[in-house]
């Protein structure tokens, strides 16, 4: 009997024991979406793309490029006429290898060789060859010039009279004090200027005309509109005649054409009013001096310059 009790007394401490772990037992750790910062705060936010929300990309506000306007001036190169059989070549601006070379009718490799110009660099007075060494020009021979800009012919017609041009030899002594006048004197950009003859005006300036056609009677004076240099005396190009070039400075240089005859030579020095030619019409339909005002190979109207 006293077995019995024990059996049923250790059967009632298991049930027991039983129920008091179903009463103390601890509900299950809750669990957390998403990752965690400092402080165990998740994070959700919308650029966040690990959070529970979708990712958005944010806006792109980065500036939108665009390229400057190009402001750099236009190129003018420097294509006013050249005595070919010059041995040099003075480096004005507009100059380049290309239309030096041009201009002379020789290569723009034998004018690199000549002068051993790399990638085409020259610059502003420097003096190049134009000729191989040892070269001398031909006793008598006619200079002739080159421009590969339009010449305006539709106002002059080639006569088909015999005209002979009266160039003077080295030892012909060309009086240099004597001056003619034509009327005031203007100084424009440091240069006192005046006029090349005392006709009338025939052509203006503008249009299909590059300078200014005076009127006159044949044999009358032609003179230099300011002091300066004898570049070309000849009738090497079309529609000019007998033509006259006397380079003033860097910038400006004048041009005298459908003389009678030229009374000046290449390389001479020339005053302001000094006579340099006779006019006539060689090239032309009646008698005239063409005169043209150039700033760096450029015609410019005469009548901002000399007085009127």
């Amino acid at each position: 009997m006293l077995k019995k009790n024990v059996i049923r007394s250790g059967w009632c401490l298991l049930g027991l024991a039983l129920s008091a772990c179903t009463l103390f037992k601890q509900p299950a750790a809750p669990t957390e979406t998403g990752s965690s910062e400092a402080g165990g705060t998740a994070t959700t936010s919308a650029d966040n793309p690990y959070g529970s929300a979708p990712y958005t990309p944010p806006a792109n506000t980065a500036p939108v490029y665009t390229p400057n306007a190009d402001t750099s001036a236009g190129y003018v190169g420097n294509y006013s006429p050249v005595d070919i059989n010059a041995a040099t070549h003075t480096v004005q601006r507009g100059d380049t290898v290309f239309n030096i070379s041009k201009r002379y009718q020789i290569t723009q490799d034998n004018l690199r060789s000549w002068n051993n110009i790399i990638d085409n660099n020259i610059k502003l007075g420097q003096i190049l060859r134009v000729k191989p060494a040892g070269y001398v020009a031909p006793a008598g021979s006619k200079n002739t010039t080159t421009v590969t800009t339009p010449v305006n012919t539709s106002s002059v017609t080639t006569t088909t009279s015999t005209t002979t041009t009266t160039t003077p030899s080295s030892s012909t002594t060309v009086s240099t004090s004597k001056t003619v006048s034509t009327g005031g004197v203007r100084s424009v950009s440091g240069i006192e200027w005046q006029r090349p003859t005392a006709g009338s005006i025939l052509q203006s300036y503008g249009g299909s005309s590059k300078g200014i056609d005076y009127g006159g009677s044949a044999g009358q004076s032609v003179v230099a509109a300011a002091s300066g240099k004898v570049v070309y005396a000849g009738n090497g190009l079309r529609g000019y005649g007998n033509l006259i070039i006397v380079q003033h400075n860097q910038t400006y240089l004048t041009a005298y054409g459908n003389n009678q005859s030229i009374l000046v030579k290449e390389g001479q020095q020339v005053k302001r009013g000094q006579q340099i030619a006779t006019m006539g019409n060689t090239d032309a339909k009646r008698t005239q001096l063409h005169f043209e005002l150039r700033e760096n190979g450029q015609p410019q109207d005469p009548s901002r310059f000399l007085p009127m």
